[in-house]
């Protein structure tokens, strides 16, 4: 055996990939190398990242012996993590020709199939596996993730406690247990699995950031922060601990200047922009819209109706869905566009190059620095307009980011030294789509019980300290009020507990407090509107969905307006359904507009009553007169 073949043999039985690599690849680039060579310089290339050579080195196997069942699957291997799916289902299923498909065989097709998003397909192969070697706790991690990302976070959790038992040492494992007891709003519970991960491997920066977005969630703000600056102290260059630390400050920051400054510091550690491709401003605009939420998530509900109303004559649309499992919401938005292109699977170079081949005029994105977003394309420039839009309620920081949407209430003039784009003032920055067969409104709660009723469907990360000393304030005004809080991390009673004393430091009983998890069915959620008389919005990051959904059930929303956007957004969604009187300027107004809607119990029941007409007439819910102001907008934009 060749010296450098058994050196680098005994570096990969060590677990050093990269010095295994680094002596054998020029005995693998030679013209005639030893099988063992090519083969072993494969494995290598695949664990390093280096696909295509991966692929290089595999083919050459096939070339000496296509009967080689091993070399075909490492081409399968190296085909799917170059995104070649079709390719790379071809040749595992040849391998399967040529040897009895053995518990390995299924896991690459499974993993190949999952990869591609074939869920049906990709669980019948984790289970062939595991038929025939119930012991792998890989495959049973691998089925974990798989049942996480369908959306089924109880089976997920199963399979990756059994992953756990089979081999409690895998730090990645517990990390994934860990986002799985997240999806189901056990955030205490997730919190310790990341923890845990983090006690096995402290390395794992993964897990460090999935920690603090578990403890932001719980509404443990000074946790999380702490948290994430510990991920970038590790990871300074790590883009999802930097997204999560810019978005936490919009949970609790008032000064938007401050807000702007960290963005921009953050913006600066980026790559300079590749310069914009030359461009005419031509009819019609090709338009692309970037998101990782072209399903049921909020951001859906504010781009239904401009995609449903694009005027064919003005611009031709590309949605670039990032959605790893698509749903029903996916299918609906996908009918209504002309160009769909699914890109979860893509890097950000192939991605990049896809926009620039189109030819896309300009680029819109719908996710800012939150989960799902490909902002690294946007910095190096994929069109030459682009768009911060919609899904994230601040500056992005990305100097070739052109411009930000909003309208004159959610940034008005004097805000422009609170961004690095230049504002595009819409008429009205929202417009809302209506869920589907929402229930009727109800009548006044408050008739039937005698008592007033406040409620505020918000995510827990949003009710800081502030927050609960405004609501407290409301309750110790308005004798025998109650309050119901619906979010999805009071399904646990440590939350419940702990957001209890929260309120009673500022004198409110627990008796008072109506704590309640997320439902995840819509006629569930929407009906229970119909329990409140009055919503109250969260500051200083004001709700979105969460407004438009009480608006649309009956329930006018007491808002705070300050600032920054995040703070202004309430302001801006009862100013476009003609309730600007509900937004107060000054925290000492608040109680002088909650007195009055409930001094008239006819009057609110009488508003209660007409909401939702009066909502569907308004500019908020006008999605052809929205599209037309936007693609003027774009317009103006290019030329």
């Amino acid at each position: 055996m060749d010296p450098r073949l058994s050196l680098a043999l005994k570096y990969y039985d060590q677990g050093l990939p990269d010095a295994a690599w680094h002596t054998v690849h020029d005995l693998a680039r030679a013209a005639d190398p030893p099988r063992e060579a090519l083969h072993l310089a494969a494995v290598l290339c695949l664990e390093i990242g280096h696909h295509g050579e991966a692929l290089t080195f595999a083919d050459r196997l096939i070339a000496g012996n296509a009967a080689d069942a091993d070399a075909q699957v490492l081409r399968g291997q190296a085909l799917r993590e170059l995104g070649r799916f079709d390719e790379a289902l071809a040749a595992l299923t040849h391998a399967g020709t040529l040897r009895t498909p053995d518990a390995a065989l299924h896991f690459n097709l499974g993993l190949l199939h999952h990869r591609a998003g074939r869920i049906k397909e990709s669980e019948t192969a984790y289970r062939a596996s595991l038929a025939l070697h119930p012991d792998q706790a890989g495959a049973w991690n691998n089925l974990g993730l798989l049942y996480d990302d369908a959306g089924q976070p109880g089976a997920a959790c199963e399979a990756f406690a059994t992953s756990i038992a089979l081999a409690p040492g895998v730090s990645a494992t517990h990390n994934n247990l860990g986002a799985a007891l997240a999806g189901q709003g056990r955030y205490i519970a997730a919190a310790a699995a990341h923890a845990k991960a983090l006690e096995i491997d402290p390395h794992n920066i993964a897990a460090r950031i999935n920690l603090g977005v578990a403890q932001l969630e719980q509404g443990a703000v000074d946790d999380a922060r702490r948290t994430f600056d510990a991920a970038l102290a590790q990871g300074p260059l790590n883009r999802h601990a930097a997204d999560n630390r810019l978005y936490l400050d919009i949970y609790v920051e008032t000064d938007p200047a401050k807000i702007c400054a960290h963005h921009r510091a953050w913006g600066h550690e980026l790559h300079l922009p590749v310069p914009p491709a030359p461009h005419a401003a031509r009819k019609p605009l090709k338009l692309g819209y970037m998101s990782a939420d072209f399903r049921r998530h909020s951001v859906s509900f504010f781009v239904e109706e401009l995609l449903r109303h694009h005027d064919p004559r003005e611009v031709e649309v590309h949605a670039y869905s990032d959605v790893v499992q698509p749903d029903d919401v996916t299918a609906r938005l996908r009918k209504m566009t002309p160009h769909w292109h699914d890109v979860a699977a893509w890097d950000d170079e192939r991605l990049r190059a896809a926009i620039r081949e189109t030819g896309i005029d300009v680029l819109v994105d719908l996710a800012g620095h939150t989960n799902g977003n490909r902002l690294s394309v946007f910095a190096k420039r994929a069109a030459p307009v682009q768009v911060s839009a919609l899904g994230y309620p601040a500056t992005t920081g990305v100097s070739a980011m052109d411009y930000r949407l909003c309208d004159a209430v959610t940034d008005p003039p004097g805000s422009e030294i609170y961004t690095t784009e230049e504002l595009m003032r819409l008429h009205a920055l929202h417009c809302f789509t209506p869920p589907e067969n929402a229930p009727a409104v109800s009548p006044l709660p408050l008739r039937a019980r005698g008592y007033v009723t406040f409620g505020s469907f918000n995510k827990l990360a949003k009710i800081g300290d502030r927050t609960v000393r405004l609501w407290a304030g409301i309750l110790n005004a308005v004798p025998g009020a109650r309050l119901v809080l619906k979010t999805k991390p009071l399904v646990e009673e440590d939350t419940c507990a702990a957001l209890r004393r929260r309120f009673a430091a500022h004198g409110i009983d627990a008796a008072r407090l109506d704590l309640r998890g997320w439902e995840p069915g819509d006629q569930g959620h929407l009906a229970a509107y119909g329990e409140i008389d009055i919503a109250l919005d969260t500051f200083p990051y004001n709700g979105t969905t969460t407004t438009c959904e009480a608006l649309w059930m009956g329930v006018p929303v007491v808002s705070l307006a300050g600032r920054g956007h995040a703070a202004r957004v309430g302001a801006s969604l009862l100013t476009s359904v003609g309730l600007r009187a509900w937004c107060a300027s000054k925290e000492d107004e608040i109680q002088a507009i909650v007195d009055t809607a409930i001094s008239d119990p006819q009057t609110l029941a009488g508003l209660r009553a007409v909401l939702r007409e009066q909502m569907r007439a308004s500019r908020l819910c006008d999605g052809l007169t929205y599209t037309r102001d936007l693609e003027s907008a774009y317009r103006a934009m290019v030329e």
